[in-house]
This record gives structure tokens, sequence and C-alpha cells, in this order.
């Protein structure tokens, strides 16, 4: 009996031992078998790629050129713009001796600094303060009325809508001549206005500018002070800008009727007879017999 017992015991030592030599076995790494685990995961790419070739040479890589330097963000400030200058006038012509006499009022005129947010505030050399530039706009003023005056009954004429030979042959040869030398003066006038006028207007137009940058911090009502600064500048320009417009458009008809007049005095050369006031004197005395024959055979024509 001792002996079979202790058989058993043995045979039961056995059995622990193999499980646990199972188990073992079991949670063991095993290098075969996650082998194959991983081999299953691997891509068809994976698969059917050949050994991997050796590393080709690195290429030589040229240095890339030195970016150039980008602008600043920062805009730098605008230098102060070109002075004005004022055209050369011609003293011996009625604008350019009250244009001479203006400047001459202002030749102790020194330039004038304001204060500004951002420093001070030059003005153009062109201003030579308010005096003068009303001086100027009155003169410019004076001549374009001197101009809409004297040259009108030209434009009256209505030169380029005469539409027939009689009308251009009823102007005498003289007036022609008269209308068109006043037409050529009339231009070279207008031609000098208009230059004084387009200095002197964008002159007062940069000081208006520049006014509405200036400060006055030494007075407490310096808003209402700047701003009644620049009206009157304003209503210094209105004036003579609104009589320039009326004369660019009374220039526009001087313009077409000097074309007018160089036309018609072709058409009179070619087609109207010299001796026009004799032919019509024979008109009228053949008129004036004609009664006198009625008159006699009065008797036989009733018959």
């Amino acid at each position: 009996m001792i002996h079979i017992e202790h058989r058993r015991r043995i045979h039961l030592v056995l059995r622990a031992a193999g499980c646990v030599t199972a188990m073992a076995l079991l949670y063991s790494p095993v290098p075969g078998f996650w082998a194959s685990d991983a081999w299953g995961q691997q891509s068809p790419t994976q698969l059917n790629s050949p050994a991997p070739a050796q590393a080709e040479p690195r290429r030589r890589v040229s240095p890339r050129p030195a970016r150039a330097a980008q602008p600043s963000l920062v805009q730098p400030s605008a230098p102060n713009p070109t002075p004005i200058a004022l055209p050369v006038t011609n003293p011996e012509s009625a604008l350019g001796n009250a244009l001479v006499s203006c400047d001459t009022g202002s030749e102790d005129f020194e330039p004038v600094s304001l204060p500004g947010a951002r420093g001070e505030i030059k003005l153009d050399r062109c201003y030579r303060g308010r005096d003068h530039l009303v001086c100027s706009f009155n003169a410019l003023l004076s001549e374009a009325k001197s101009l809409l005056e004297n040259y009108r009954k030209i434009a009256d004429a209505n030169y380029p809508e005469l539409g027939s030979v009689d009308d251009v042959c009823r102007i005498k040869p003289d007036g022609l001549a008269t209308d068109l030398q006043d037409s050529t003066d009339f231009a070279v006038r207008f031609k000098a206005l208009r230059a004084e006028y387009d200095a002197r207007a964008n002159c007062a137009n940069r000081i208006e500018q520049s006014l509405r940058d200036v400060t006055l911090p030494d007075m407490t009502q310096a808003p209402a002070i700047l701003k009644s600064m620049i009206d009157s500048i304003e209503g210094d320009i209105k004036g003579v800008s609104v009589a320039q417009a009326q004369l660019l458009e009374f220039a526009e008809r001087m313009n077409s009727s000097q074309k007018a007049i160089l036309t018609i005095q072709k058409i009179h050369r070619t087609m109207c007879v010299r001796n026009q006031p004799a032919k019509v004197d024979a008109e009228n005395r053949e008129n004036a017999v004609m009664p006198s024959l009625r008159e006699r055979a009065g008797p036989f024509i009733n018959r």
C-alpha cells in the first residue's frame, strides 16, 4: 500500500510539471512564430520589393542665390513737392503789367512756416501772402472780362453757320481780314491768361492743402480759425475759376470762328463777284424801266 501511494504522488508531480512546461512553452517568445505573424502583416509592395539596393551617391546641390532684401513695409515720408514756378509775364501787355505791379508790392514778403502735428509746415514759395494772391486774381478777372467784351462781336457773327454763297458774299473782304486778325490776337492773349491762371490757381490749391495739416496749439479756437483760413482761400479761387470757365467756353467759339473765317475767305475769292453792287443797280434799273413800258402800252395790252 505504501508503495502504491508513493507512485501515485510521483505521477501527480509529473503531471504538474508537464502543465508548467506547456504553459512556459505557450507564453514564451518563440522567434519563428512571431516572425511569421509579422510577415503576414507586410504590404504587397514590401513583399515584392527586391533586396535593398545600395544607397545612391548624394547629388551635389548648388547653393541657392541669396534672396533680395525685401522692401520695408514702412513707407518713408514723401519729399517736399517741387515748388510751383510762375510763368514769365510780358510787362508790355495789360495783364502782364497788372501782374508785375502785384509782384512788386510783395517783394519783401518772407516765406512763412506754420506749426503742424509732425513739425513745421513750410508754405510754397509761390505764395506771397493773401494780398498778393487776391491782387493777382483781380488782374486775371480784369483780363477775362476784357476778352469777353472786346471779341464778342466775332463770336456773335456765327461764321461757322453761314448757309449760302450769298451770305458769304455779303461780307466785305476787309471785314473778314479784320476779324481774322482780331481772333489771332485773342488766341495770344487767352494763352497767356490761361498759363497765368493755371500756375496761380495751383499755387492757391497747394496752400489750401497745406493749411489742412496745420495745427495751432496756442489758440483755443484753432479749428475755427483754420476753417476760416481755408474758406478764404477757397473763396478767392472760386471767384476767378467761374470766370475762367466762361472764358474757356468762349475761347472754343472763337477758335471755331477763326477756322470758319479762313474757309470763308477761300469761298469768297472763289465764288463772289467783285462788282456785286453794279449787278444790283442793273437789276434795280430794269425793274424801274418795266413799269414805264407798261404804262405806254397799257391800252393795247388791255385790248
